[in-house]
Formats: structure tokens, sequence, C-alpha cells
């Protein structure tokens, strides 16, 4: 009758342990829903894009490239057009662009949203190989980065950009210095394709599906939980 009393509408209290969700979320500020907005958009963008990147290697590699930052998309027109130096060298160039043309906005995000953030990403369960990672890449920000940016790196580059932006970094500073790794990202496909030539695609095809499809798995199963973890939530009346 006294538990009646004190919960009329009968619905169990919110646990004082359950991971509340961020700030950014239940009361966003207008900064904060451009970002959304723009994470969604971003969100959309990819996943339409790996429908189409089959196509547009065989058809269009150049295309990709530029949409992408593909690296597969250049190693297969450098093979094309060999001769074409000027060419490859400006489609490398836009391609290192396009590569990083979303990172600002986990830059962004990091400043803005500090880190709740990484938090909120990792669905409030840390993993254990960041828990082990984080330490050194708080002191060695800027190797950490030349690492996320090797061909077929499992480091993920976008969660070091919003560490920058956590830490208040410069964003020009980020920017350019990202942008000379996507450049040198570029330059090792740039060096396959004419050196080898088409007959090394298969290769990196399959490794890049391989790795395509790991990072498909992993940003699921970030949504999955996020969802899950809010549809356990009950107000509090």
């Amino acid at each position: 009758m006294k538990d009646d009393m004190t919960n009329p509408t009968g619905e169990e209290p919110q646990k004082e342990n359950d991971p509340a969700l961020p700030s950014f979320l239940t009361q966003p500020r207008p900064i904060d829903k451009v970002l959304l907005s723009l994470l969604a958009f971003m969100t959309i963008y990819s996943m339409v894009m790996i429908p189409l990147r089959p196509h547009l290697l065989v058809n269009a590699p150049w295309l990709v490239s530029l949409l992408t930052g593909s690296g597969l998309g250049l190693l297969i027109t450098a093979a094309q057009n060999q001769g074409a130096a000027l060419t490859l060298a400006a489609l490398t160039a836009a391609a290192a662009a396009s590569h990083i043309k979303f990172m600002a906005v986990y830059f962004l995000m990091g400043k803005h949203w500090g880190q709740d953030f990484i938090t909120w990403l990792f669905a409030n369960h840390t993993p254990l190989w960041w828990r082990k990672l984080e330490g050194f890449v708080e002191k060695h920000l800027f190797l950490s980065l030349l690492l996320g940016f090797i061909p077929f790196s499992p480091i993920p580059a976008t969660i070091l950009v919003a560490i920058a932006g956590i830490r208040k970094l410069k964003g020009w500073v980020i920017g350019l210095y990202i942008y000379l790794l996507a450049i040198g990202n570029k330059l090792f496909y740039l060096y396959l394709g004419g050196r080898f030539g088409e007959g090394i695609q298969p290769t990196l095809e399959t490794i890049d599906r391989y790795m395509m499809q790991i990072t498909l798995v992993l940003i699921a199963y970030v949504f999955i939980m996020n969802w899950w973890r809010g549809s356990k939530k009950k107000p509090v009346q």
C-alpha cells in the first residue's frame, strides 16, 4: 500500500545506475541540431554509396574517387591513364580532400559535445580495446592519426579527429595535417596503379570489402545498442 502511494503510476522508477542520454540528445541546442542533422546526412550518404561503388569502379573509377575518396578508384584510373600525370595529380588531390570531407563534422562534435560524444558512440560501454589504447592516443594523438591513415588500417581516424576536437586543438592545424596524411594514403594507390596496373585490383578489392563489412557491423552495433538502451528507459513520473 505504501509503495502505491509513493508511486501512484505503478511504473518502475528509473534506476540510478542507468546510463543517461547525453544533453545534446535530450536538450539539443541549435548547434547540436545542426551536427545531428549532418551526422544523419553522412550516414545516409555512406549507405547510398555502398551499392554504387562496384558499378562506379567498373564504369567511372575517377568519379568514385571524387565522391568517396576511394583509393581503388584512383588505382584503376592510374592504371588506365599512366601518361596523364597532371590529371592524376589533380585527381589525387581531389580524392584526398574527399577522403576527409566529413571529418570536420567529427572535429566539431568532439569540440561541442566533449567526452559525452565518445561515450555515446560506444553505447555507454567503452570496449576493452579502446580503454587500453585511450592513454596512448591522448599522449600521441598525431602519431595515432598517422597510423589511422595507413591503407587498410583498423584504427578509426574519425574518432581520433573527434578527440582532437575534445582537446580544443586548432581546427586548421588538424585539417592541414589530416589532408597531408590523406595525400600520402592516395599516393600509395597511385603508385600501385602505375606500377602493377589493374592486376592488383582483385586483391585490394577483397581486403577493402572485408574492412567495409567490419566497419558496417561496428556501425550497426553502435546504433542498435543506442536504440535498445533508449527504448528501455521509462520517464520518471
